[in-house]
């Protein structure tokens, strides 16, 4: 999910559709759909949405690479919102986008990657720019990062230097085993020869999954899903000193994917998706102080209930309402950030 740029538009993924919804109340309301291209979808249907910064384009990752909407004609209901489609040739598991600092560039989570990256996760790259001018040629493709096994969430760093990606496995472990990892990239580097931008992984609980870096650059926050934890990192360390990188580890509910900062950082949330059913689990929202959590203090400052498998965050522009999407409820909750913990 996400928000647009102009007031009381919000989209969603809805598998094989785009949802507009309005939210000019307290309870979004899904106002229309747009069908996305089928080919592009694909059978596993389309995940992660981004919006680029000048809030023009929307970019849907789907099957081998991304889709792009036109953003302003998706929120008015004009026809030909759907520009085209990324695609790539490592992988049809795209799970994650995200977008360069001047919205040039797109990188694509590939989850599983295909026999060309040894079926490890990769990141690809595309020319957003010389995609929309040319009618998406293969030429927009530039190539593409192999990382670990099961690549899932990406974020840039604030300064717009580094790109963080989340490997659920790290593949230099035993067979089996969970350890997962956090890598970090450099996007100048990944944005020209993809494949010698990696400047190293550290390990990052099990599973890691989302990674969500603090504005002022300093912390880098991941959710472990196999560890039912969130953790946070020195940014600076990862690279500098890795082995000391890990700042701190709080226990959450079962199973958290995603993660979002709000009221100016002072809180983290994390979504606990039990999307493994487990006995006895825990689910619904964490609420978690960031500055008792870097300090050593017990940290976790209540759980908000939600329907099953609570997945994804959208931060109204303002931060004052946050929308949550309960993936296998198929619905989405509304919540008023200045009432948390």
């Amino acid at each position: 999910m996400v928000y647009a740029p102009t007031a009381h538009v919000a989209f969603a993924v809805l598998q094989s559709a785009l949802g507009v919804l309005s939210t000019d109340s307290a309870t979004p309301r899904l106002v229309r759909t747009i069908p996305l291209p089928a080919t592009s979808v694909g059978k596993e249907g389309a995940t992660g949405i981004t919006l680029t910064h000048d809030g023009s384009e929307l970019l849907i990752a789907a099957g081998s690479g991304a889709i792009v909407v036109d953003t302003a004609k998706a929120a008015a209901g004009t026809p030909g919102a759907v520009l085209g489609t990324l695609t790539g040739t490592a992988g049809t598991s795209a799970i994650e986008v995200t977008v360069s600092p001047d919205d040039r560039y797109a990188f694509v989570s590939q989850e599983y990657g295909n026999a060309q990256t040894g079926h490890r996760g990769d990141i690809e790259v595309f020319d957003l720019r010389a995609a929309v001018r040319t009618g998406f040629g293969q030429a927009a493709q530039i190539g593409s990062l192999t990382l670990g096994d099961a690549v899932v969430g990406t974020a840039p760093s604030p300064d717009g230097r580094r790109l963080y990606a989340t490997s659920e496995v790290d593949p230099s472990t035993p067979a089996g085993s969970k350890h997962g990892e956090i890598s970090v990239i450099d996007l100048p580097t990944l944005e020209s020869t993809p494949g010698k931008a990696l400047l190293g992984s550290v390990a990052a609980g099990c599973e890691p999954v989302r990674v969500l870096p603090a504005p002022d650059g300093h912390t880098v926050w991941v959710t472990a899903r196999g560890s039912n934890a969130l953790l946070a990192f020195d940014a600076d360390k990862l690279t500098t000193d890795p082995g000391h990188a890990l700042l701190t580890s709080v226990q959450v509910g079962t199973a958290p994917v995603g993660l979002v900062l709000v009221q100016g950082s002072a809180r983290i949330i994390t979504a606990d998706s039990d999307r493994f059913h487990t006995a006895g689990a825990t689910t619904g929202l964490t609420v978690v102080d960031t500055r008792a959590a870097l300090t050593g203090k017990p940290a976790a400052l209540g759980r908000i209930p939600t329907g099953a498998f609570p997945r994804e965050f959208a931060l109204s522009p303002d931060a004052t309402t946050l929308l949550v999407s309960d993936h296998d409820s198929d619905q989405l909750q509304a919540i008023d950030t200045a009432t948390l913990p």
